[in-house]
């Protein structure tokens, strides 16, 4: 992997992830890490001071710039001593919206991957990033791991792909991702959530379908009944060993099932695995 992006914001969500990530690059090949700390303030808010914020002159704006930028050089400081010397830290400071300085960040630098954390729903502290996790996981065009609140780093041995076999070909980004070199190669287990027994009259297809796309990896089939296929997939995966689930993108993708719940207390609350979202 060349370049791992990651958003920070100084929230105890994204020190997780800063710990996560200082974890991961010793099992993932990384070249360079880029921290990303958007400095954002409107322009109504510059302008109308209200109860909760009081108005800053161009003095201030550019002392507390600074404070920030020196933070975010910090930052990468402590992560540099705790990884690899081969591995080149990056950090940048954004006067874009965190949306837009993400967007602008893929379009120059390139990222393999972005890295973000979700918040638990209790806590009161919440993370900005964590806010946007919904926005920043769609919009991206490069693939985005989300890192739960509070989660550490285990080795990533099996993968959790839950798949819609009437979307098997979506399968291929599994495929791609083996020959890009760019990830671990854990075992994978292939859950398809299927209440209807939709595709139980097509199991032969789909099961020499998965041996052509998955013919470098070594993996299981496994299927569930429960009608509610975010529960089936996070019941799955709480009660087997995995230690990442692999979101395909799509209209029947783990992805999309969960934007038709709340992404974000489906991620934070119930699952226990960093989720990685393919593009």
């Amino acid at each position: 992997m060349k370049t791992l992006l990651i958003p920070i914001d100084f929230s105890d969500t994204s020190g997780n992830v800063i710990r996560y990530a200082t974890d991961f690059v010793k099992d993932v090949p990384v070249e360079r890490i880029i921290l990303l700390k958007s400095y954002y303030t409107s322009m109504a808010a510059q302008l109308l001071p209200s109860a909760d914020f009081v108005q800053m002159d161009a003095q201030e704006i550019s002392d507390e710039r600074q404070k920030i930028e020196s933070h975010v050089k910090f930052i990468a400081h402590k992560l540099l001593k705790k990884c690899s010397s081969s591995i080149k830290i990056e950090s940048g400071i954004s006067d874009l919206p965190l949306l837009r300085a993400i967007h602008e960040a893929i379009d120059a630098e390139r990222p393999d991957l972005i890295m973000i954390g979700s918040d638990h729903s209790s806590r009161e502290d919440r993370s900005p990033i964590g806010e946007q996790v919904i926005s920043i996981s769609k919009t991206s065009t490069a693939p985005v791991l989300i890192i739960p609140a509070g989660l550490r780093y285990r080795n990533i041995k099996q993968a959790l792909v839950p798949c819609d076999f009437a979307a098997i070909s979506r399968m291929t980004l599994i495929k791609e991702l083996r020959s890009s070199q760019q990830w671990l190669h854990p075992k994978l287990i292939v859950l398809n959530v299927d209440p209807g027994k939709i595709n139980s009259t097509h199991e032969e297809e789909n099961t020499d379908a998965l041996k052509e796309m998955l013919e470098s990896y070594a993996y299981r089939v496994y299927y569930s009944k429960d009608k509610n296929v975010v529960h089936g997939i996070l019941d799955f995966s709480e009660h087997n060993e995995v230690q990442l689930i692999i979101a395909l993108p799509g209209h029947y993708s783990f992805f999309s099932n969960l934007t038709h719940k709340s992404i974000t207390n489906a991620l934070a609350v119930n699952a226990n695995q960093p989720v990685l979202i393919l593009k």
